[in-house]
């Protein structure tokens, strides 16, 4: 994805200094504090006000204009704008609106009252603009049941007629539930309507000319979308989109816990505008269907629910998406005299497709809300129990500390020593827990052993226990650890503090033996030389200039354990013409000829040091060359060789199991068949991982045309890089068939033994952490942490995933068993995290299907919900009949009556549920002659009365009046049974109960 900085933002931060923020400093704040206002350098004497009164700092959300709305804010403010924010105890009016010229409503969670909705629209009518930034379906962040979407339209998907439906008494009679009052309120004023659909990790790049959006998308080219929703158009007099996603959108581009299909037509026209303008009256509103592309990192509150720390995205510089946003003020808060589109030289859209369920009173709850259950003392309606810091809460959060750790700049590996943690800025007598450190390598070796408390050693190297530490009168604490060295470590290491699996602080620390009981030196006596390394390298006699081929480079004269760097090496012709490429540590080749890039050798218990590099040599060179290997730019050794092409019959190698394959040396050539388990290119180049019966292995390799499930036999060499074994130097790959993926083995650890396999672990999630590439966190199995990581190339967004889960989630996580350094689980689906709930089963009311015509056909699917995503059988029974997932009537099925439908389900862990509902058959008026048909069709009634029944039928349904219409029914039932046993089945009666409508 394209990440720019335009200029805009080099100026803002050119004077950002000129701008006021008022508060300044933070502190717990309430709708009764003082509320921010930014004031422009260079005024334009207009005014934007953001909504600050309907949950818009809920769960993860902090969009407010001094936290993660402060890039767009103070955007707004650099062009000329002063911008404000809006808290009020109470609903908000036309006059607390009526000053400004523009109303920024960013992913409201709150429903409006009917006094606050009647507000907005005399507001706009009245020359007033409103921005809605609105959120994919099921973005609930309160758990309110109420999305902003919802919120924006007006009424709850699947509780048209019911905004409080689900609530308990409490959430119905509070305050905030107060003057709701359900409607299609958006479409009605605006034209416009937000879908239910959520779609994930897509790049908007149909883009409305600037001629035709009023100059809105100059200088825009893409907006990014990281879960969000589109828009309906339904009046193309008011409403118009601007922006659009791309056209062939499918299933793998939905967001992927979206509760429905997700993408409703595709994408591209027919799915809605991405963002859309309206106009109403004397004014104008504008829409687009995510916050991501508003937001940025800087969250100012905490959490409202949980009191932790918000991670939010860095989205209003991604692509042009800031560009579009001010472009966008800037047309709102221009006056305009058209009343509506007709009135402009713009060209009006199509009223947008619709699927039954978008429309409201037709519209269904997919799953029970909310999404999940919120913590039991956090109620979304009263803001006393929100946590410490978070916006509504009068309470300030706990000081942060700042720590420093104290030690000796050389630590000795042959006698204990002390470490001194120290915490400043705390509260006088403030407790903080949780603690633990270690000392490790580079790569991650942990080589220290700190004293418990109880004055025992542990047995292993590793971090400590777990400590506290406790300011005193001044707020600083201290804590002295007792550590000892592997004494087998010298060298350069690493000293980390950590709060359970966060990292706090690292230090860089000097291992070495004797420290502090050196000989005092002897002035008569020479200094000892520096020991320089002896360098060999090692090579045959003849490269070729056809194939890959290996150098040894090795160094002796060294201490153990002694690291030596900034080495390079070249071949070169007798002119100085460079002629080789030498392979870089992640397995590329560079483009041209020369020098390596620079590597490092480490000196193994008897000071010896070897690094072997794979070279290609330009092919068109033959005959004498040299070999140098350099320090930085200083000759160390030169070797001269010869250049030639080199014929070698290739040997038949034998088809190996993988697991085979992977107890084989590196740089054996091995030849196995498995099953592609991960889409090609996911953790770099165009690599993928293959599972046989036996075990799993990388493929590190640059062709297209493989695809997961594609069963592969494939020759290649084997390597290991950063732990992992995999297949390079790719010889031959053959498609021979294809092949469902292997199921997931739940296992306890990641290991050799499941490397490169599917595997599930079982966890508490802990340490949440993002980089610019992928996020990881860390799974909690007992004393086990097991890194879990999600590279941003499987599309699995960060806030995707954040809108799920939390730090303390039991979950069940699957994906492939790696390494880098240290083992990783390699999550490629988010559907692959399942909370860990072993819930039954939960069967939904048969909505609408209370009663059923019996002359109509019928397909029903049966609405169960498995929190933990293991159900396996749903069965049916009605009226003697076995049905699965879906109730199927077909005509005459059944007589007029009533009817118990039963309903079991099951998941896989055994769990089950029933439950009985009671459905009514009946006939109506309208369909008596279709009665007669399907009587003819099915063999009740002999085809010579048909016409006879037919009339009668008709004459029934024709009647003038009541009296009438009786009896001439009564003359149909005569007309049947008198014919009863001889031209009509005697069972043939049964259908023809009174119509319910007579």
């Amino acid at each position: 994805m394209k990440r720019r900085i335009h200029g805009l933002w080099i100026a803002i931060l050119a004077v950002i200094l000129s701008i006021i923020i008022v508060p300044m400093p933070f502190q717990a704040e309430t709708m009764d504090d003082p509320a921010p206002i930014i004031v422009p350098e260079s005024p334009n004497g207009k005014k934007v006000l953001f909504d600050n009164m309907h949950a818009q700092t809920a769960g993860q959300a902090d969009w407010v204009i001094d936290g993660a709305f402060s890039d767009f804010a103070e955007g707004i403010a650099e062009n000329g704008y002063q911008v404000e924010e809006l808290r009020k105890n109470s609903p908000f009016t036309l006059e607390d609106l009526e000053d400004y010229d523009v109303f920024v409503i960013p992913e409201a969670n709150i429903p409006f009252k009917k006094v606050e909705q009647d507000a907005m629209v005399e507001y706009v009518e009245n020359g007033g603009s409103i921005f809605f930034i609105s959120d994919h379906y099921n973005a609930d962040r309160n758990k309110n049941r109420w999305d902003s979407s919802e919120v924006m339209n007006g009424y709850r998907r699947g509780a048209h007629d019911n905004p409080t439906k689900g609530m308990s008494e409490d959430e119905k009679n509070s305050e905030a539930m107060q003057g709701i009052e359900s409607s299609d309120w958006l479409s009605d004023n605006f034209g416009i309507r937000f879908r239910y659909n959520a779609l994930g990790n897509i790049v908007a790049n149909h883009i409305v000319d600037p001629d035709e959006s009023f100059g809105i998308t100059e200088g825009v080219e893409e907006v990014t979308m990281h879960a969000g929703s589109t828009l309906a158009i339904t009046d193309p007099k008011l409403a118009k989109g601007i922006v659009y996603l791309p056209d062939g959108l499918d299933e793998s581009d939905k967001w992927g816990p979206s509760v429905d299909q997700g993408i409703y037509h595709g994408g591209g026209i027919e799915e809605g505008p991405y963002a859309a303008i309206s106009k109403l009256g004397k004014g104008k509103a504008a829409f687009i269907g995510d916050s991501s592309p508003v937001e940025d990192i800087t969250p100012k509150y905490r959490n409202e629910e949980t009191g932790k720390r918000k991670t939010t995205y860095d989205g209003f510089i991604d692509a042009d998406n800031g560009t579009l946003l001010l472009n966008m003020v800037d047309w709102l808060a221009e006056e305009e005299a058209y009343e509506d589109f007709t009135e402009t030289d713009i060209p009006l859209d199509e009223v947008s497709p619709l699927l039954d369920m978008e429309i409201p009173e037709n519209s269904t709850e997919p799953q029970h809300e909310p999404w999940t259950n919120p913590q039991s003392h956090y109620k979304w309606y009263d803001p006393s129990t929100f946590a410490p810091g978070s916006f509504g809460s009068s309470v300030d959060p706990m000081p942060e500390p700042e720590f420093e750790l104290n030690y000796d700049s050389v630590l000795p590996n042959d006698k204990v020593f002390t470490i001194e943690v120290v915490a400043e800025g705390l509260a006088p007598g403030q407790t903080i827990s949780g603690y633990n450190l270690g000392i490790y390598l580079d790569g991650g070796q942990q080589i220290a052993k700190v004293q418990n408390e109880d004055g025992s050693w542990p047995s292993n190297f590793g971090y400590s226990s777990e400590f506290s530490l406790q300011a005193n009168s001044e707020g600083v604490a201290t804590k002295t650890l007792t550590v000892q060295l592997n004494e087998n470590v010298v060298g350069d290491a690493n000293v980390r503090l950590r709060q359970g699996g966060t990292n706090l602080i690292t230090r860089p620390a000097v291992i070495a033996s004797g420290v502090g009981e050196e000989e005092p030196e002897d002035p008569t006596e020479p200094d000892e030389p520096i020991t320089e390394p002896e360098f060999t390298l090692n090579f045959n006699s003849v490269l070729p200039n056809n194939q890959e081929f290996t150098i040894e480079v090795v160094a002796r004269g060294l201490e153990a354990g002694q690291t030596v760097t900034g080495y390079n090496l070249g071949i070169y012709l007798a002119g100085g013409q460079q002629i080789a490429k030498v392979k870089r540590e992640d397995g590329s080749w560079p483009s041209s000829f020369g020098y390596s890039e620079d590597f490092s050798l480490q000196a193994d218990s008897n000071g010896v040091a070897k690094k072997t590099l794979h070279v290609q040599v330009n092919e068109n060179v033959e005959g004498d060359a040299n070999v140098r290997l350099r320090q930085g730019k200083t000759r160390v050794v030169t070797e001269e060789a010869v250049i030639a092409s080199v014929v070698e019959e290739e040997p038949e190698v034998e088809l190996l199991t993988i697991k085979q394959a992977r107890d084989l040396a590196d740089g054996k050539i091995a030849m196995v068949e498995g099953v592609i388990t991960t889409k090609p290119g996911l953790f770099g180049g165009k690599g993928f991982y293959i599972q046989d019966e036996t075990a799993g292995i990388y493929v590190f390799q640059h062709a297209d045309e493989y695809q997961v499930g594609d069963v592969i036999r494939i020759k290649g060499t084997l390597a290991t890089f950063n732990g992992l074994k995999e297949l390079e130097d790719v010889q031959h790959v053959e498609v021979i068939g294809e092949s469902e993926l292997p199921e997931y083995t739940l296992i306890e650890e990641l290991d050799e033994s499941n490397q490169g396999q599917r595997v599930s672990l079982e966890g508490e999630i802990e340490n949440i952490v993002s980089y610019w590439n992928a996020f990881e966190f860390d799974l909690r199995n007992g004393e086990q942490l097991i890194k879990v990581r999600i590279d941003n190339r499987t599309n699995i967004s960060f806030e995707e995933f954040t809108d799920l889960y939390e730090e303390g989630d039991q979950v069940i996580v699957s994906g492939i068993s790696s390494i880098f350094h240290t083992p990783q689980l390699l999550v490629t689906d988010l559907e692959d995290i399942q909370l860990d709930a072993n819930a039954a089963p939960v069967i939904h009311e048969l909505a609408g299907f209370d009663q059923f015509v019996i002359t109509e056909s019928y397909q029903i699917p049966v609405d169960v919900y498995d929190e933990d995503g293991d159900l396996d059988r749903v069965v049916i029974e009605m009226n003697g009949n076995t049905m699965e997932d879906t109730i199927q009537i077909s005509p005459l099925d059944f007589t007029p009556g009533t009817y118990e439908v039963k309903i079991t389900a099951s998941d896989k862990v055994g769990n089950v549920t029933e439950q009985t509902f009671t459905v009514e058959a009946v006939l109506l008026l309208s369909e008596l002659d279709e009665l007669v048909e399907f009587g003819v069709e099915q063999g009740y009634v002999a085809a010579k009365m048909e016409k006879r029944l037919v009339k009668k039928a008709l004459d029934v349904q024709k009647a003038k009046n009541t009296p009438s219409r009786n009896g001439k029914w009564n003359a149909l039932l005569n007309q049947m049974e008198a014919q009863l046993g001889k031209r009509i089945q005697n069972d043939y009666i049964d259908f023809w109960e009174k119509p319910i409508d007579m």
